[in-house]
């Protein structure tokens, strides 16, 4: 049996990456992160460069650039999508995300109300 010799590695995730060339409208990380809303464009002066955005992973969203899991993943998400071809689109968030938590609960609390007085 023989063993792998130490001096051969694997291909870090980094090198892995495809950047792929802009397309269309998407051509610099500005556009990119405006179109896919959330408050994702207030990170557009992290990314020095469209390579930049596309090579960035998880750990240096959060470690250098300082960027929240809920914007991370949302920019890491599309940012899959567009490699694979689709082209970013804005989505809104849903009315129930846009509430708080306290008019969440009122509003429940007045649907079982209502309810009740129909039984």
């Amino acid at each position: 049996m023989s063993t792998v010799a130490a001096t051969e590695s694997k291909p870090s995730r980094q090198d892995a990456k495809v950047i792929p060339s802009p397309r269309g409208q998407f051509n610099s990380p500005e556009v990119f992160l405006k179109t896919i809303g959330r408050g994702c464009e207030k990170y557009v002066e992290k990314f020095k460069s469209w390579d930049h955005l596309f090579r960035a992973d998880g750990d240096d969203m959060k470690k250098d650039m300082g960027i929240g899991p809920k914007h991370r993943k949302w920019i890491l998400m599309w940012v899959n999508k567009f490699r694979h071809g689709i082209d970013p689109y804005f989505i809104p968030t849903s009315i129930k995300h846009q509430m708080k938590r306290s008019e969440r609960l009122a509003r429940a609390k007045r649907r079982r109300l209502k309810q009740m007085k129909k039984k």
